[in-house]
């Protein structure tokens, strides 16, 4: 790669410290336009400009980028000098009426403010405290000089007759409202709804059986009914138990003796005697390890 020119350092060392310039003596513009584009301040482009007539109507593109950058709406107001040496003049009557705008709009936006906040002092609620208000108290009067007697006027209206109906038939309104549908639908209307049992659930006929005693004394006529019953259908049906057979008694003239028990004795039982299996013949004899 090879060493940067005498002019590229020079050039590097003026970009690097842009804000020191202030004179570029009797060069011309074309030779340091690569430099004087990285001018940022339009004061110090101004006075570059002043030190050296010979660039002067050549800076617009510097100008018009700092029209651009300082100037709203830069674009629907006229920016064109008609002599092009004149163009730090157009750029300083722009930016004089951009800041006439700007106070103008300020000066706009604390009016709008102010009514504002009349607005609201008007409109404020002032929290007063109660014991400081006096009300002033009205005096009675009657006939003489004296306060009592007279027409005096009642605080509160006298109950009538209407009032208490109308008040009880209030009463009874929300009593009604505050009972259940169910309380309120007419009796005819709850017997219409009310099911009706045509059969015994399954599973009732089943606990009802298994609760029953595991023998029953059934005469024939109830078993066959019985029998009769289970093959006509499928399903369990509901049986009434029969009747409790009469209990069997001896004949007149005998009389039954139960045998006596005999006491046991306190001593403790024998052990139960092991019965010795009888020898078969035909069994083979066990062989035994030697």
């Amino acid at each position: 790669m090879p060493a940067p020119s005498l002019y590229d350092l020079s050039k590097a060392r003026l970009i690097a410290n842009i804000n020191m310039l202030d004179d570029i003596g009797d060069l011309p513009y074309s030779f340091l336009a690569p430099i004087l584009r990285h001018v940022q301040n339009p004061s110090q482009l101004l006075e570059i400009e002043t030190n050296c007539p010979q660039i002067l109507g050549e800076t617009g593109e510097i100008w018009i980028r700092f029209i651009r950058r300082d100037i709203p709406n830069w674009d629907k107001k006229p920016h064109q000098p008609r002599d092009p040496k004149n163009w730090s003049k157009v750029y300083r009557k722009l930016k004089k009426d951009a800041e006439n705008e700007k106070k103008g709009q300020e000066e706009q936006l604390k009016e709008q403010m102010r009514a504002l906040q009349k607005d609201r002092d008007v409109n404020k609620t002032q929290i007063v405290d109660a014991s400081r208000i006096q009300v002033p108290r009205s005096r009675p009067w009657g006939f003489g000089g004296g306060g009592g007697g007279g027409w005096e006027k009642s605080g509160a209206p006298a109950k009538t007759g209407k009032v208490a109906f109308d008040k009880l038939r209030r009463g009874i309104f929300d009593q009604k409202q505050a009972r259940p549908k169910a309380t309120r639908m007419p009796t005819h209307l709850l017997e219409q709804r009310k099911g009706k049992v045509a059969q015994a659930p399954a599973r009732l006929v089943r606990m009802n059986e298994a609760e029953a005693p595991s023998r029953m004394m059934l005469s024939k006529g109830a078993s066959a009914t019985v029998a009769q019953g289970l093959g006509s259908s499928s399903r369990p049906t509901l049986h009434s138990s029969p009747e409790k057979p009469q209990r069997a008694s001896l004949p007149a003239g005998q009389h039954f003796t139960a045998p006596k028990i005999r006491p046991q004795s306190s001593g403790p039982a024998p052990p139960p005697k092991r019965k010795r299996e009888e020898v078969n013949l035909f069994m083979q004899p066990k062989r035994r390890k030697p």
